[in-house]
């Protein structure tokens, strides 16, 4: 099992795209994180611009949403290279039991996104840093947790991803997911589903996002005691049936 972590390792860290797309990710947040004050100096002249609390930073380090969708592309591009690259053929062969394969990927796939998550804090703080627009705050412990529990959610996330590239080999159904999740963009459905609820059940108190994993990425929050035991519930539950999932089909398909 070590063997084919340091192997998947091994292939992360020297694909091309992984180091690309981190480059692109600490590159762009920090820029926003220096221009965002400036802008907003400019668009207000004379107005006192408050400094962003060093919590806040590491609770959402993610600018207008695109260190998101970069982070999950770059997920489904290192879970679906041993297919494009033939390699998988070669390897599923030469191990006991092809769910070690699965869970050797999710080990370094998890790996993966606490790197690009550490890229967004790192660049955030240092821009903010750069720009004299940084305050270390007292909830900054709230704001390391909450960025473990963001971590586990975007796990979850990732789950579905590994089903569709490495289960149902279909790379192209996978990106489209990433940038569906990343994007809120089922936020729509879920407001549909809550108000059907709401007028089948006579209740107002029903929310579908509370209990998905890429509406809780943006909801959670330790600092204020907002969804957290449901975030951990959903991102355990959802890695472990998808992992599973995935597992389970990879094994009964032919590896070509």
């Amino acid at each position: 099992m070590m063997n084919l972590i340091k192997m998947e390792w091994y292939k992360l860290r020297t694909a091309k795209l992984f180091l690309v797309l981190s480059a692109v990710v600490f590159g762009f947040n920090m820029l926003i994180a220096m221009l965002a004050p400036i802008a907003s100096r400019l668009m207000m002249p004379g107005m006192d611009i408050p400094a962003v609390k060093l919590s806040e930073v590491i609770t959402n380090p993610f600018s207008l949403g695109l260190p998101l969708i970069l982070i999950y592309i770059s997920a489904v591009s290192y879970l679906y290279l041993d297919f494009s690259g033939g390699y998988i053929k070669n390897i599923a062969g030469q191990v006991h039991s092809r769910g070690s394969l699965i869970l050797s990927k999710f080990v370094v796939l998890s790996i993966h996104n606490l790197i690009l998550f550490a890229v967004c804090v790192l660049s955030c703080v240092l821009g903010n840093a750069v720009a004299g627009n940084l305050n270390v705050d007292d909830a900054v412990a709230g704001g390391v947790l909450t960025f473990v529990i963001k971590w586990l959610l975007s796990l979850a996330i990732c789950s579905i991803l590994m089903f569709f590239a490495v289960g149902i080999r279909n790379k192209i159904i996978a990106i489209i997911l990433a940038v569906v999740f990343s994007t809120g963009s089922l936020s729509l459905l879920y407001l549909g589903i809550n108000t059907a609820v709401a007028n089948i059940f006579k209740t107002e108190n029903f929310d579908l996002g509370n209990y998905l994993p890429d509406s809780l990425i943006n909801s959670v929050s330790v600092t204020s005691n907002t969804l957290v035991v449901n975030a951990i519930v959903v991102s355990v539950i959802f890695i472990t049936v998808f992992v599973m999932l995935t597992s389970i089909t990879f094994k009964k398909k032919d590896v070509k």
